[in-house]
């Protein structure tokens, strides 16, 4: 009888010990103010979680999260993904945590009017998107590298395009709100939604015109570059179709800046001999893709133009622009803008 006494004695101190050190830890805890960066990989089991959260330092004893995780379902319940949790957070709290899933970063991200596929690049490296990833959803006319088939089939405007061809032109300029995570792939697929809600229409009134929106997306994108105003893009606009009907080459400095990335308001005699299909000096017709992504003005200049006699225009240094019929008019203008 004594011994039975002492056996049942011991369980009891026993038990209070065990209590003493388990229930603090797994639903009061006493969280550090430094926090320690988790990755919790696909599919982890509760030990392997444990065990995690051990090596990191964040719980004392993996057996005792185990343990909890008998006791309470939600640790059985954890989300891949990344964690920042304080050393001595109790594990009621830590399994809430992975339960929830990862804390997501929203970010807001602003696609200017007229910002290029490498504009936008550069935008995402900021947000740690690294280069390939980008241009294999994108493509990249450096590289001849096309978007992405798994997206030429979601959308009617992008299924007829070239083989060859990039999501240039197609990315409509907006301010985007869109989660850290999912980038590139998220931003791409509002930015594609975003040209299809905006272009409603778009492709039957360039067939009614004897064009296709791919040929309107082209002169927009060059008309978004070189016109300032909506009269302006609207003038221009008409001054190329009036070129491309007798077929005069468009000779657009936005084309031959596209090529260089100069960005040099007055193209270098040099800049005006580069090698490309892009390069509309050396070229007949509209270059073989968009030069960058244009606004909804300047897409609806492109459809819209203003009906004009004019063949040539350009700009002085303080922006005005300059009209002219022929190449004497033209040359005259030039006299004024640059004194040349």
């Amino acid at each position: 009888m004594k011994k039975i006494l002492l056996f049942i004695s011991f369980l009891i101190i026993a038990g209070a010990i065990f209590c003493a050190w388990f229930f603090p830890s797994a639903f009061v805890g006493s969280p550090s103010e430094q926090t320690i960066k988790v990755q919790l990989p696909e599919a982890s089991s509760v030990a392997q979680i444990s065990q995690l959260l051990e090596e990191k330092g964040i719980i004392t004893s993996a057996w005792a999260y185990k343990i909890f995780a008998k006791l309470d379902k939600s640790a059985q319940n954890a989300k891949s993904g990344s964690y920042n949790i304080a050393p001595g957070t109790s594990f009621k709290d830590i399994a809430r945590q992975l339960a929830l899933g990862p804390e997501r970063d929203e970010i807001t991200i602003r696609l200017i009017e007229g910002y290029s596929l490498p504009d936008l690049k550069s935008e995402l490296q900021k947000y740690e998107v690294s280069e390939i990833s980008f241009q294999d959803l994108v493509g990249d006319i450096s590289s001849n590298k096309p978007f992405s088939t798994g997206l030429r089939d979601q959308y009617d405007f992008l299924k007829n395009l070239p083989s060859d061809a990039t999501l240039e032109g197609y990315l409509f300029p907006n301010t985007y709100r869109v989660w850290k995570d999912q980038l590139p792939l998220g931003l791409v697929i509002k930015l594609l939604n975003e040209f299809q809600n905006q272009t409603k229409g778009f492709a039957e009134q360039a067939v009614d015109q004897n064009r296709d929106l791919h040929e309107i997306v082209i002169l927009a994108s060059i008309v978004e570059k070189e016109g300032k105003t909506s009269e302006e893009r609207r003038m221009i606009a008409g001054i190329y179709l009036n070129r491309l009907k007798i077929g005069m080459r468009l000779q657009s400095d936005a084309t031959v800046n596209y090529i260089t990335k100069a960005g040099r308001a007055r193209p270098t005699l040099d800049d005006l001999e580069v090698i490309s299909p892009y390069n509309t000096y050396q070229n007949d017709g509209l270059p073989p893709g968009p030069i960058c992504n244009p606004g909804l003005d300047a897409l609806q200049a492109t459809l819209n133009p203003t009906p004009n006699d004019y063949y040539y225009y350009l700009h002085d240094e303080e922006g005005n622009v300059y009209y002219a019929r022929n190449i004497e008019e033209h040359k005259v203008n030039r006299y004024k803008a640059y004194g040349e």
